[in-house]
């Protein structure tokens, strides 16, 4: 009879969705979701950022690449920002480096409103980006301080979940508040920052730390590396910074998405600027729905061999940009190629840094990994930029592909080294 109530009654797909999702978050604790929550709150008032460019040309009459040049400032404020926060992180616990870096940005964003000439409004974006990025390293670090090391990857991911939840719903508001006045975006941006240390101040203790810094029997970071002898700085640890090196060459090709590709999906496919935003909006949604049950379903897997595997698909995506005739069903291919390779890279990339980290180095070591990525994007756009101006389209999307495939055999290559010391 069961089965003839199943044939009549089928489960239905919701619950079973629901189940599933209940599944691959489950086991993390409520202090991880309220850290999480709080990158949220602050990642989702994120809308001075996509908007800079216009908001200096409306300003102060700016060119594009005036504009450009302003951008990168904020770029080098942020590669610092990130040294800076994974320094102070050791020493005062990554809470209150997050409530300090939070409350400076958002009486910063509310005090750039007054900046009435370029030279003083670029030294504030330069200062905005350094208090803006030294906030990531004490994040991630009070996201793995709340869990033991087996659920580092799916916290981390949770985290990344968060943010990309928040940048989908940012720049949305960003661009309505601009059609009324573009400094609604710093007040908005500011109060973003605020409410995101209120939920820290109010709901996470000061004291989180490195309860649970010590790696597992049997969990992943035995199956990946053994954490650097005690002391040991980042810039002395050479695996450390080939891995560095190899992951500066996989941003600098996966950010042309954010940069050169926009431009390059005007001028070659004709797509004005709103056919831009939904195709762009592909990338947060698909890692909103489906990173956190990919990631879970890898656990206990040796990390870096995955790395490699979605950083090859990054290459192989950018390739696709250049047959013109496949089309809309070419471009929303390479979407998915990079989005899925994205997945399977950057949240199992945090986590083998935090364990590659000694225990009360880790924020030095996620801050130099941070810093790494606000490097790339100051380089990414002016090198991409040039290739497709002075070269072509087509040999940016290529060299994309090469430079990341060369990223891929890093990361291999990589992990035997890594599988050899923890042998010795």
């Amino acid at each position: 009879m069961d089965h003839v109530a199943t044939a009549l009654h089928p489960p239905r797909p919701v619950p079973r969705l629901r189940g599933f999702l209940f599944d691959a978050y489950r086991g993390l604790p409520a202090t991880t979701w309220l850290v999480c929550g709080a990158a949220f709150v602050n990642r989702a008032g994120s809308m001075v950022l996509p908007f800079l460019s216009l908001y200096l040309g409306a300003r102060f009459g700016f060119t594009v690449e005036q504009a450009g040049y302003f951008v990168s400032l904020y770029g080098v404020g942020a590669t610092c920002g990130n040294l800076l926060g994974g320094r102070l992180v050791d020493p005062l616990g990554p809470v209150r480096v997050q409530i300090a870096t939070l409350l400076g940005a958002a009486v910063w964003m509310w005090l750039m409103t007054l900046a009435g000439t370029p030279l003083l409004f670029g030294a504030g974006v330069l200062v905005l980006g350094l208090l803006n990025d030294a906030f990531r390293p004490g994040n991630m670090a009070s996201v793995l301080a709340t869990v033991p090391p087996e659920l580092g990857p799916t916290a981390l991911t949770l985290n990344r979940v968060a943010v990309n939840a928040g940048w989908a719903i940012g720049p949305t508001i960003g661009g309505q508040l601009a059609h009324i006045d573009y400094r609604l975006l710093f007040v908005a941006d500011g109060t973003s920052c605020a409410l995101a240390a209120l939920v820290l101040l109010l709901w996470v203790p000061r004291r989180l730390q490195y309860e649970h810094a010590a790696p597992a029997a049997g969990g992943t970071a035995a199956r990946d590396t053994a954490p650097a002898a005690a002391g040991t700085s980042p810039w002395r640890d050479v695996p450390f910074l080939w891995l560095l090196g190899t992951t500066m060459a996989t941003f600098l090709a996966f950010m042309q998405y954010f940069s050169t590709e926009t431009r390059y999906l005007k001028n070659a496919f004709g797509f004005d600027e709103s056919k831009i935003g939904w195709l762009l909006a592909i990338n947060p949604t698909l890692i909103v729905l489906v990173e956190m049950p990919l990631v879970r379903s890898l656990r206990g897997r040796p990390r870096l061999p995955i790395v490699a595997f979605g950083t090859l698909l990054i290459a192989l995506a950018f390739p696709l940009l250049v047959p013109h005739a496949w089309g809309m069903g070419g471009l929303l291919a390479q979407l998915l190629l990079l989005t899925v390779g994205e997945m399977f890279s950057f949240s199992l990339l945090a986590g083998f840094v935090s364990d590659r980290a000694p225990p009360q180095s880790r924020g030095s070591y996620l801050g130099v990994y941070g810093a790494t990525f606000s490097a790339a994007f100051v380089i990414a756009p002016s090198l991409g930029g040039f290739v497709y101006d002075r070269f072509s389209a087509d040999a940016l999307w290529y060299g994309c592909g090469v430079l990341a495939g060369l990223a891929a055999l890093g990361y291999r290559l990589l992990h035997d080294v890594y599988r050899r010391q923890r042998l010795e």
